[in-house]
């Protein structure tokens, strides 16, 4: 959505100039179906087309380009065109919006025609794609989405498999008898298991919800980035449970390799600055 709008108000009046020139040169003989639904056949981008009388009623179904909806028909559009002007303008083009039916980023132009309107939706990803001023595909769209999905479902069944291995860890730590250094052992590992196992899972979320179920045309960096920021902060969680367990078993069994251990904490220091400085560039580039 965010990319659609940037490109719609990078080319504004080129995008305004052709709707307001594709609705001049759209004259139906009458408001029958067959004469109303004509636009479809000219214009990719139209998505649903109605008229509406003189007193802002709806006076025909709303006509899309595979149904037909009659419930609209006799709808009050008064509300609607409270924000419509005529004064500069033979044809109002709106503000772009996400349409109630669809759900996609939409732009509808109003022309006056005598004694009623022409109310058009155009769906603003093939309109400027029919302009082109942006590339889509919509087979690669579908092939990116069960990729996406695939991956995330895969994904998803790793982390399970890696809370689950950490709980069991973890309960059969709490059964069997062990020493004291075994059992820390074993609930470091159990921590460390379980929190790659959440990191994973949120990535896995990530990409199933932004590129599957509800993906949007936001291409930027901002949702890479947080998605990139959280997973670091849950490895370097892991990593800092690592160093104090390494610190743990070195001071029970041998000082000299305590440098490391010393090692492994300066790498996990310099994991959080890195992190940090990246968060922070980030956000100016923001």
């Amino acid at each position: 959505m965010k990319r659609i709008i940037n490109i719609y108000n990078q080319h504004k009046n080129s995008i305004q100039f052709y709707l307001r020139k594709t609705m001049e040169n759209f004259r139906p003989s009458s408001s029958d179906s067959k004469d109303i639904r004509r636009v479809f056949e000219s214009e990719k981008s139209a998505e649903v087309i109605y008229v509406v009388n003189a007193s802002f009623i709806q006076s025909t179904p709303s006509f899309g380009r595979n149904y037909i909806d009659e419930n609209r028909d006799g709808t009050d559009k008064s509300f609607y065109f409270k924000w419509v002007s005529f004064a500069d303008e033979s044809i109002h083009i709106s503000n772009p919006y996400l349409h109630h039916v669809t759900g996609l980023p939409t732009l509808t132009a109003v022309k006056q025609d005598n004694d009623r309107y022409l109310v058009a939706d155009f769906d603003m990803l093939k309109l400027l794609e029919e302009l082109r001023l942006i590339e889509h595909n919509s087979a690669f769209e579908k092939v990116n989405g069960f990729v996406m999905g695939m991956g995330g479902l895969l994904l998803g069944i790793v982390s399970v498999f890696l809370i689950l291995y950490g709980a069991y860890i973890f309960f059969s730590m709490l059964i069997s008898p062990h020493s004291g250094e075994v059992i820390m052992h074993e609930i470091f590992t159990s921590i460390i298991s379980i929190t790659i196992g959440l990191a994973i899972y949120d990535l896995a979320k990530t990409l199933i919800e932004n590129e599957v179920l509800f993906k949007t045309f936001n291409y930027g960096n901002d949702l890479q980035n947080k998605t990139l920021s959280k997973f670091l902060t849950s490895i370097i969680i892991a990593l800092s449970i690592e160093s104090l367990m390494a610190v743990f078993k070195i001071v029970l069994d041998d000082y000299s390799k305590l440098i490391n251990a010393f090692y492994l904490i300066i790498g996990v220091t310099l994991l959080i600055v890195g992190t940090g400085i990246y968060n922070q560039l980030s956000a100016k580039a923001k």
